[in-house]
């Protein structure tokens, strides 16, 4: 590939815009970039990882491979062909990733068009519709992970109820878990403007046992409504062949593929991911996937019934260290 491109001012913008709208544990975004000529480097911002939830840095590095997804697909409508490589430099082990551009041309079919979904896509921690999701929407949401070396394994009513015993439990260590409810409150909760999960956004309590995620663990603002979740709720597992750094940067990548392909047909989706920030229940829920893949992200998925708040990002030359 042909990198002989020099970015301007403005694309430099539009490239970190877009890839800071990518989804993070508690929306800690944790990178930084360093843009060198054709080259934009994305670092691991060590004072925005977690120490009890995420202390190996993996659920951290999925959210950096998510931001470079968005890097690519902003560079696709921009007319730029993209490579991107994790841990691409030994000597260099707080890159996480660098994305190689081309020089500009046309825009990238496949990428380009996903471009307007970036800014669309969010979490959303509120009750779907008890509306199927189309069996060839699902083939495309799992074209999209194949594309990024990775797999969608959706559960069956058996395994659903599986889970459903594994969250309990994950819920319950997580609400005895001192260490773990005060990093929560660090970024869970209130009012905020920049980082974290404001209340508006954590959805609300479910009136009785469901299959989401309650971040606030406990600690919930008078106001918060309740409501009565789905019954039977589409979840998938995101799987990876490998499990290592390089792995977890390539499952942020399929995750957001996977997450911008939904977006376009209106789906939205939420995680439950307490059963993967733990060692044992993750072997758990691998063992249950019947697969020798490993579960990098637990992924629900429909219709919303509501409208929901949203989390809010950085400006994204709060990431940018600098421009060779």
């Amino acid at each position: 590939m042909n990198t002989t491109a020099v970015l301007t001012d403005d694309e430099v913008g539009i490239l970190l815009a877009a890839a800071v709208q990518a989804p993070s544990i508690h929306n800690t975004q944790p990178w930084r970039f360093e843009v060198q000529g054709p080259v934009i480097d994305v670092l691991l911002d060590e004072e925005r990882t977690l120490a009890v939830a995420d202390p190996v840095g993996r659920a951290a590095r999925i959210g950096i491979g998510a931001a470079v997804f968005n890097l690519r697909v902003a560079a696709g409508m921009l007319g730029h062909e993209s490579r991107g490589v994790p841990n691409p430099d030994p000597m260099l082990p707080q890159v996480a990733a660098r994305l190689f551009l081309a020089a500009r041309t046309s825009p990238v079919p496949d990428l380009s068009r996903l471009y307007g979904e970036v800014g669309r896509r969010h979490t959303y921690r509120g009750p779907l519709l008890s509306r199927s999701v189309p069996p060839n929407v699902l083939h495309k949401l799992d074209e999209a992970a194949h594309a990024e070396g990775a797999d969608l394994h959706w559960l069956g009513p058996a395994e659903v109820t599986e889970l459903g015993s594994m969250l309990r439990r994950a819920d319950s260590d997580d609400l005895h878990d001192e260490d773990r409810l005060h990093e929560r409150l660090q970024w869970i909760g209130g009012d905020r403007p920049a980082d974290g999960i404001p209340a508006n956004a954590l959805g609300p309590l479910p009136a009785r046992h469901s299959l989401v995620r309650d971040l606030s663990a406990g600690f919930d603002s008078a106001q918060r409504s309740r409501a009565v979740y789905e019954p039977d709720p589409t979840i998938a597992v995101l799987c990876t062949p490998d499990e290592d750094t390089a792995a977890w940067v390539r499952a942020g990548l399929a995750l957001q593929r996977v997450l911008l392909v939904a977006t376009t047909y209106d789906l939205a989706a939420s995680f439950l991911n307490q059963v993967i920030e733990r060692t044992e229940p993750r072997y758990q829920l691998r063992d249950l996937i019947g697969d020798h893949s490993w579960p990098q992200m637990v992924i629900r998925i429909g219709y919303p019934a509501q409208p929901a708040g949203r989390t809010h990002r950085r400006d994204w030359r709060e990431s940018f260290d600098q421009w060779f």
